[in-house]
């Protein structure tokens, strides 16, 4: 289980190296944490605080302040000095000293006006080389030019270091403490400069040094300053000063060097005085983080301040990322309309759910890149680099362009149909556009295809089109597809093709005249026989009853180890994987917002006895629409989440590698996290493509019971029906509905005491158990109760004696129809019982019988129970207009050491 830290005070501590894929650390102080090269895959640091500790700051603070005064004090002392040396120098007519010490200050002064409208590197260039010039100068003159070019040498060395020493101590300060800092750093420097004009004073009492030493302080001072403005503004010139404060300042803070941090959230986190260096941010979540500016992003793609701007704010509508490295890059959800990606990287990167209408990716490089339900309408997609593992699923697209100028526009007129954008672009992938400027030759097309199958046995070759573009030129589009999903080398098969083909051609060349003529009085034949040969192969897959058991492991807080079993049904498992999920607490806060918005959008006529629910004043209509738009909210978040995960994609393609499209599979969700079962996860894709499937809930422990003996088998499935308080709702059509099953014998209890159904419990040998009525759970405890009377409850504890005989006698199948009944679920299942069917939340009394019928009447026409389930579920949705989210209502619990019984074979047990 993956660790949790939550809240918890990790300073100072050290981490480094070890494995805390999962773990939870949000809300905890890691200031002075060491997490280097230590693997954080699906970590969570969700309004973490990072950076330095409280004592760390001090001793930045007093470290850069005494730089500040140190400086202060060197400018004023050294200006004070070299003025003195100046008058010398006039009194004793040292005439090459003054020439170099003339020098000396022009150099400074060129060092000033460059570092304005230059980069640093071209002012230090220029002041060394006049500097250089002066010493020169002065040394091959008399002795005291010699003396003054090594003092004018030196007032230059220090003038240039004093200002980028006294803007690095700026930097730091204003890096610790913001504003506070930067006027004490100020301070500092007043008071340095203070104590070497006191100094100077001394030494020398000539008023004209001592104004020059003030003067030397204050123009160092707006120096600095000037270079610390330009540093703070990103202004590429002076990355060196800001790189240099920036390390200065996050000694000894929190370091993610080389860590692993994919997948990681650190979503609202304070990251100043952080160490990124080196490390791997792949799908890492910056949403929101504080203070990112201050942190060491060296060797990521975070150093880019425009990119790192976009991670942390996913706003990017109209902005220009031309040739940004933006890899590996989250971006789900980012508002990125008319953003401009212009070769740009986006390779591996997540957009899922992202707005980019009217983006432009002309020539963006967006190999592994994920693209899940992104809205692309009017985006320009020239010559753009995809492949096959980029996901192109569920894309939102009206239409788009192949040229930047708005030109080649497809589809051409209308929109794309629902799904139509990601065929075909997923077509393009594996597409070969063979061209052919001389006509084409069918036989030699026909015998060079045949070489290059024989020659790519892994490879499935097909012609998916013939055109012709005029001016004799033809286009023979081919359809490339790896039989083992490897990856699809085109360059490979162009060449080999292209050589294959002239090859033919020229040895069809060589036959004479008469067999030419013959040859192509026959191509129209040929075409159509070379069509249908080398047509992709559209085999009809044989139907396989599998089961597939997902166990989560963790919480919806603190992330998920994920065990994944594939099985024949009957058969041992015969694959297996591991995989996890980050954290998604928010998948909570979506929940309850829905729920409560579903409860107001309910009639009076539910199946949940709580009066005090109902909703008052409020408009009906304006609950069902809340509840719809909330649903669909939950249902993209929920699909992120599992579909934007790298630690589950390894479960996803074991599952696409395993099952087949017409496979009836069986797939049971086992977990102990209640938040989890309250999720639909019916509404995951994967159910999308696969139609035979259905979902159940399990917990992770579970035991078989073997039944007692059955009488014989010409007996009639056994049911008992027990009809509950029913106040304000309609059981009588269930009851209706339970007396037109075939082959069936059925103990209607109505409103009964508990006594009498304890006894009839223990009575007989009872096939289904029944309940329609009203009910309820207790959420955080997941109790649920029944209401059997007008007067009494009853908890699953309550009657868990005569249940467990009536499950050892043979119950098969308890049908709660009645609401909320997730707690009778688990309370019942801990019982072992086979299976269930319940209500996941409270249900309309419509909804209810509708269900009932449905599923029963499938079920006894020789379905399976999980098929009868799934059909009678969504045949809900014609209720949806007025009954909202009536397909997420039924659920399967599920034993799995149990295998669900049909209707035909029931009495047939053992």
């Amino acid at each position: 289980m993956s660790l949790n830290f939550t809240g918890k005070d990790l300073r100072g501590r050290s981490f480094r190296g070890v494995n805390l894929a999962g773990a939870n650390f949000s809300h905890a102080d890691i200031r002075g944490t060491n997490f280097s090269d230590t693997t954080l895959i699906g970590a969570n640091f969700h309004q973490a605080q990072a950076g330095l500790q409280n004592y760390q700051l001090f001793l930045l603070s007093c470290l850069a302040l005494s730089l500040s005064a140190i400086c202060g004090f060197a400018a004023a002392f050294s200006g004070i000095i070299a003025t003195d040396f100046i008058f010398f120098a006039v009194r004793e007519g040292l005439k090459f000293t003054l020439l170099a010490g003339g020098i000396a200050l022009i150099t400074l002064v060129v060092f000033c006006v460059l570092i304005v409208h230059q980069a640093l590197e071209v002012a230090l260039g220029a002041a060394a080389v006049v500097g250089a010039i002066a010493i020169a100068m002065a040394a091959i003159m008399a002795i005291d030019g010699v003396i003054a070019g090594s003092v004018a040498g030196v007032l230059v060395a220090v003038g240039i270091a004093l200002a980028l020493v006294m803007a690095v101590a700026f930097v730091m300060m204003v890096t610790l403490t913001r504003s506070f800092g930067f006027f004490a750093a100020l301070l500092a420097v007043g008071s340095g400069g203070v104590f070497g004009v006191w100094l100077g004073g001394i030494i020398t009492s000539k008023v004209v040094a001592l104004n020059v030493g003030i003067i030397t302080v204050v123009i160092g001072t707006l120096l600095a300053i000037y270079l610390t403005q330009q540093v703070f503004s990103d202004e590429v010139k002076f990355a060196f000063i800001r790189g240099l404060g920036i390390y200065l300042a996050s000694v000894g803070g929190t370091s993610f060097r080389n860590a692993n941090l994919t997948n990681v959230s650190f979503q609202q986190a304070r990251l100043k005085h952080v160490d990124f260096r080196d490390s791997i941010l792949r799908h890492t979540n910056f949403h929101l983080a504080e203070k990112l500016d201050f942190a060491r992003l060296n060797q990521t793609i975070l150093f880019n301040p425009i990119v790192r701007n976009l991670l942390v704010t996913k706003r990017g509508n109209g902005k220009a990322y031309i040739h940004c490295n933006l890899k590996g890059a989250n971006l789900v959800d980012a508002d990125l309309n008319y953003a401009d990606f212009t070769n740009a990287d986006v390779s591996e990167a997540t957009f899922v759910g992202a707005w980019l209408e009217g983006a432009n990716f002309t020539q963006a490089q967006a190999i592994k890149a994920n693209f899940q339900q992104v809205k692309l309408t009017g985006a320009c997609v020239q010559a753009w680099n995809i492949d096959s593992t980029t996901e192109l699923n569920a894309v939102i697209c009206d239409y788009v362009y192949l040229l930047n100028n708005q030109g080649e526009r497809r589809p051409s007129s209308g929109v794309f149909a629902p799904g139509e954008f990601t065929k075909l672009f997923q077509v393009a992938i594996n597409t070969v556009d063979l061209i052919f400027r001389d006509g084409l030759d069918l036989q030699a097309l026909y015998t060079a295809l045949n070489h290059v199958q024989v020659e790519n046995q892994t490879m499935q070759l097909g012609i998916r089109g013939i055109e012709n573009k005029g001016d004799a030129v033809v286009v023979v589009k081919g359809e490339v597809t790896e039989k083992f999903s490897g990856e699809v080398d085109k360059a490979k098969i162009h060449a080999d093709f292209t050589q294959r083909y002239m090859e033919a051609k020229y040895e069809a060349e060589l036959q004479g005249k008469n067999e030419q003529i013959a040859l192509y009085r026959q191509h129209q034949a040929e075409l159509k026989q070379l069509l249908q040969m080398f047509a992709p192969v559209r085999k009809e897959l044989p139907v396989v009853n599998k089961l597939v058991i997902l166990k989560f492991q963790g919480d919806l807080n603190s992330g998920f180890i994920i065990t994944l079993q594939l099985a024949v049904e009957g058969e041992s498992p015969f694959a297996e994987c591991t995989g996890n999920l980050p954290p998604a607490s928010e998948l909570i806060l979506l929940y309850s917002q829905w729920q409560s918005a579903y409860y107001g959008s309910l009639q009076t006529n539910s199946r949940l006895d709580i009066p005090d629910t109902q909703i008052t004043n409020v408009s009906r209509h304006n609950f069902v629409e809340e509840c719809e738009n909330l649903a669909n909210q939950l249902k993209q978040s929920f699909n992120v989440w599992l579909d934007s995960s790298e630690g589950f994609r390894l479960v996803k393609e074991k599952l696409l590698a395993q099952l087949n499209p017409t496979d009836i599979i069986r797939v049971i969700l086992q977990t102990e996290d209640h938040y989890l079962r309250r999720l639909p996860f019916q509404l995951w894709n994967f159910f999308d493509n696969y139609h035979g499937a259905e979902l159940a809930l399990g917990t992770t422990t579970y035991n078989r019971v073997e039944s007692q003996s059955l009488p014989s088998a010409d007996r009639k499935i056994q049911i008992l029906a027990i009809i509950g308080n029913s106040t304000g709702i309609d059981v009588s059509k269930d009851k209706k509905i339970l007396e037109t099953l075939p082959n069936t014998e059925i103990k209607f209890l109505v409103e009964p005491q508990r006594q009498q159904l304890n006894d009839e419990l223990r009575s007989q040998f009872w096939d289904i158990l029944f309940f329609a009525g009203h009910s309820y759970t207790q959420s955080q405890a997941e109790l649920g109760k029944i209401y059997i009377n007008q007067t009494e409850t009853l908890t699953i504890a309550q009657l868990k004696n005569a249940l467990k005989k009536a499950i050892q006698s043979g119950l098969q199948l308890a049908i709660f129809n009645s609401c909320d009944g997730l707690g009778l679920g688990v309370n019942l299942i801990e019982l072992h019982i086979p299976q269930m069917i319940v209500m996941r939340e409270p249900v309309p009394d419509k909804v209810a019988q509708e269900f009932l019928k449905s599923f029963l009447t499938t079920f006894a026409n020789g379905s399976t129970l999980y098929q009868s389930v799934r059909e009678a579920r969504e045949k809900l949705q014609g209720l949806e207009n007025e009954f909202p989210c009536a397909t997420w209502l039924p659920v399967i619990f599920q034993n799995p050491a149990a295998m669900p019984p049909s209707w035909e074979n029931w009495q047939l047990r053992d």
